[in-house]
C-alpha cells in the first residue's frame, strides 16, 4: 500500500530546515495549473556520513495520493541551496482546485537506501490569490503525521447531474423525456416508455439521475485499466427490483457512461427521506466484482422517515448537491463528487 502512494522513505531522520521558492500560476482559460518550483535554501545535511544532500521536489495535489497527481523535479547532486526552475504541471477545472491542497515535499535521494524527508508546505487553494503572480518563500515543515488514514484515501471522482420532477409537474413534459435508460437495464424496474398511442404517464414524482463520467478510477486490471460500471439504489430500498446499473466500459480508469437511472412515484416528502447510493465496481468474469467507491447523496441529516440510520450520512458536496436539487425542482444540477473508499456498514 505504501509504494502505490510513494511515501516509503525515512521522517524524522533529519532535523528540518530551509525554505522552498515558488510561483504558482493558473490559467482560468484552459485549466492549467502551472507551480514553478524556483529553488531552495538552507536545507538540511541529509547524509551525515558523507556531508552531502542530494535534493529534489515531490507534490500531489491532495486528497489525491495516486500516481496520477504525483510530480516530481528532477534530483541536484550535493547541494542543500537548490536551484530547480522546473514547471510542475497539472490540468484542473476551478471548481475542483478549490477542493485540493498543494502538498510539496522535499526529498535527499538516497542511490543504495531509503530517501529522506527535508520538510514539505501544503498550501490550500481554496483560499489562494491566483492574481497574485509573484514568486514566494514558503518554509519548509516537518511531518506532522506519517500514518495516512487509508479510509479517506483518494479513490477518483464521479460527474453526476440530478433533477427531480415534482409530481405537479409530471404532467407538462413530454413522456419520452423521463426514461434515457437502455431497454436492457430498464426491465421492471423504474418505468418504460408508452407504446404509441399509449397515454399512460407514471404517476408521483421523478429523480433523474445521469451518470456522465468517472476519473482517476483504481486500476485493477494489467496493464493499468479496470472494466467499469456504476450502480445505483435509492435506500431505504435496496431490492433487485430498485437496482439500476450502467453499460460496463471496458479498459478505462477515466470511462464514460452518460447514462440515465430513473426512479419514480416520489412525492416531495419522499425526496428528503430517501438516499440516492452510487457505487462504482470493476467487472470480474470468473470472480466477485471488485469495489473501487462510491458516494451517497441525500439531506445527510441521519434519520429517514424519523427514524435513525447509518446511511443517511451524505457530507460536503454530495449533501450540497442533493439540496441544491431539491431547491430546484425540475431543474438539472451537476455536481463532480469524490468517490469514499468505503460504504461503511451498508454495503451493496
Amino acid at each position: 500500500m505504501t509504494s502505490v502512494y510513494s511515501e516509503t522513505g525515512d521522517y524524522g531522520n533529519v532535523k528540518v530546515s530551509g525554505e522552498i521558492l515558488l510561483n504558482i500560476n493558473y490559467i482560468y482559460k484552459t485549466g492549467a495549473l502551472n507551480i514553478l518550483v524556483k529553488s531552495c535554501r538552507n536545507l538540511a545535511i541529509a547524509d551525515e556520513r558523507r556531508q552531502r544532500t542530494d535534493p529534489y521536489v515531490k507534490a500531489y495535489l491532495l486528497p489525491d495520493k495516486s500516481r496520477q497527481s504525483k510530480r516530481k523535479t528532477k534530483i541536484k547532486s550535493d547541494s542543500t541551496n537548490p536551484e530547480f526552475n522546473e514547471t510542475l504541471k497539472y490540468v484542473i477545472s476551478q471548481s475542483q482546485l478549490e477542493t485540493r491542497t498543494l502538498q510539496l515535499s522535499v526529498w535527499h535521494y538516497d542511490r543504495f537506501g531509503r530517501n529522506s524527508f527535508l520538510g514539505e508546505v501544503e498550501i490550500p487553494f481554496d483560499s489562494w490569490n491566483f492574481e497574485n503572480q509573484g514568486d514566494e518563500w514558503f518554509v519548509l515543515q516537518p511531518k506532522v503525521e506519517v500514518v495516512t488514514d487509508f479510509g479517506l484515501q483518494y479513490k477518483g471522482e464521479l460527474t453526476v447531474v440530478l433533477r427531480y420532477i415534482p409530481p405537479d409537474r409530471n404532467l407538462m413534459l413530454p413522456l419520452g423525456q423521463f426514461q434515457e435508460d437502455t431497454p436492457s437495464t430498464s426491465g421492471k424496474r423504474g418505468f418504460k416508455k408508452g407504446k404509441k398511442g399509449d397515454s399512460h404517464l407514471p404517476s408521483g414524482g421523478i429523480l433523474e439521475v445521469l451518470i456522465k463520467e468517472a476519473k482517476n478510477l483504481t486500476a485493477v486490471k494489467s496493464g493499468g485499466t479496470s472494466d467499469t460500471f456504476v450502480k445505483g439504489y435509492l435506500l431505504p430500498d435496496d431490492s433487485k427490483a430498485t437496482k439500476h446499473k450502467t453499460p460496463i466500459v471496458k479498459k478505462s480508469v477515466n470511462p464514460q457512461w452518460n447514462h440515465t437511472f430513473a426512479f419514480s412515484g416520489l412525492n416531495s416528502r419522499d425526496i428528503r427521506n430517501v438516499c440516492l447510493e452510487l457505487t462504482v465496481w470493476d467487472k470480474e468474469s470468473l470472480s466477485s466484482n471488485i469495489f473501487l467507491g462510491g458516494v451517497r447523496l441525500s439531506t445527510g441529516n441521519g434519520v429517514s422517515n424519523g427514524k435513525e440510520v447509518d446511511w443517511m450520512d451524505s457530507q460536503g458536496e454530495e449533501q450540497l448537491l442533493w439540496q441544491k436539487m431539491i431547491d430546484s425542482p425540475g431543474a438539472a444540477v451537476e455536481g463532480v463528487l469524490m468517490l469514499r473508499s468505503s460504504m461503511g456498514k451498508h454495503r451493496p
